[in-house]
């Protein structure tokens, strides 16, 4: 069977090779991960390493199938001989450190990472090849959470940046018209080779794609990257998806802990798809510590997010409707100060912020409204799964469970 890989300038058509290991027993597996490594940019060390963890436990063949695209930069890490371009493989158990031991299903060449073409295929590839009854897609790259810069948009690409998996400082000081333009964009899978990312409008065409070619949609969305668990990008993957996991911190270099992640699913494969989200809250805990790094983890269920949005809305039309003047401006100032927020003060802990504004307005209905919003977050059997965090800031996370948001006062 043949797919199609693309770039930014054409498209190649890709045959699977011929001795590719296939699954071993006919009928569904019980679930099939689709790993996305991303790593055409200062990520790739990080990334291969990933992979090999994933290779420290392999595919059980029937129950457990591991897929990973693996895409390269040049001049960053020359493991594994340093090979260029893009490859499929089926990951298999392997020990050695000093090279990927999984069976290499395809060759691609350079592809764009940023292209949703790219990512739709391999998950059509995934669910051709190795149907399941339960699907992870995990996107391991820099995440930018609401906003992406406009040089990922215009091919230009960004300089190098820091060792975690969020992007420099420098790219979170946009302009106010980027902030406030009515179709704001999220970025996730960059790619330095070709200056491109998944837009938030792209990563719903995705995810629209999987519900299609899988018959259901997709039962993990795994956010391997910075900054990415926003109510924002959570509402864009409500109709297509079922659990979200991510961090709405910046996340360390290192990442997710493949090893005891996967390691927990094989022992139990049976997990549903909350289950998993949260091993991988507790297990992504668990790894840090908590004195370690700023982390957070959460795990959101897709289909409760109703109750939140509306409460959101009712709360932001007050706002809008009142601001500038009315006394507001300067609780909602005294509330942000308070609240909890990430990356050069873009983002604010929504929970957080809606506990601070109660306790700053004088405005009876803002108050209530903001009330509303906290009870809708913390609500028994709401979209909360599961929720861990650590490092010098976890006391304030404590009062802050689960979501981000785009929240700018400058």
């Amino acid at each position: 069977m043949t797919f199609i890989e693309s770039d930014t300038s054409h498209a190649t058509s890709v045959t699977e090779q011929p001795r590719a290991e296939a699954r071993g027993r006919p009928g569904p597996s019980s679930w099939t991960i689709l790993a996305y490594l991303a790593g055409d940019n200062d990520l790739e060390g990080a990334l291969l390493g990933d992979l090999r963890e994933m290779e420290r436990v392999g595919s059980r063949p029937g129950s457990v199938e591991i897929l990973a695209r693996v895409d390269r930069a040049r001049g960053q890490d020359a493991s594994d001989g340093d090979w260029r371009g893009t490859r499929r493989y089926y990951v298999t158990r392997s020990q050695d450190p000093t090279r990927i031991g999984s069976t290499l299903l395809a060759d691609l060449g350079p592809t764009n990472t940023g292209d949703p073409r790219v990512l739709k295929d391999f998950i059509s590839f995934g669910a051709w090849r190795y149907p399941a009854k339960a699907t992870m897609l995990v996107l391991s790259n820099h995440g930018s959470g609401f906003w992406a810069p406009p040089e990922m948009l215009s091919g230009q690409g960004l300089r190098p940046g820091r060792r975690g998996r969020g992007l420099r400082h420098a790219y979170f000081q946009p302009a106010r018209e980027w902030l406030l333009a009515p179709d704001a964009i999220r970025g996730i899978a960059y790619n330095d080779g070709s200056g491109d990312c998944l837009d938030n409008r792209e990563l719903k065409q995705v995810v629209a794609h999987a519900h299609r070619a899988l018959g259901r949609p997709l039962d993990v969305v795994g956010m391997d990257a910075c900054l990415m668990t926003m109510l924002e990008v959570a509402y864009q993957l409500r109709d297509h998806a079922r659990i979200l996991v991510g961090s709405e911190e910046p996340e360390p270099g290192a990442g997710w802990p493949y090893v005891t992640i996967l390691g927990d699913l094989v022992a139990r494969a049976a997990m549903t798809p909350a289950e998993l989200g949260a091993a991988v809250v507790r297990r992504y805990a668990e790894f840090y510590g908590p004195d370690g790094p700023d982390v957070t983890q959460s795990a959101i269920d897709l289909g409760k997010l109703d109750d939140m949005v509306s409460a959101v809305e009712r709360l932001a039309r007050l706002l809008i409707a009142e601001l500038p003047g009315s006394g507001l401006e300067l609780a909602l100032y005294r509330a942000w100060r308070r609240t909890l927020r990430f990356f050069d003060d873009l983002y604010a802990n929504l929970h957080h912020l809606a506990v601070n504004l109660a306790a700053a307005t004088s405005r009876r209905d803002v108050r209530n409204a903001a009330i509303a919003v906290r009870r809708a977050i913390e609500a028994e059997g709401g979209p909360i799964v599961a929720e861990r965090h650590g490092g010098r800031r976890s006391p304030h996370h404590r009062f802050a469970p689960g979501f981000g948001g785009e929240v700018t006062l400058k």
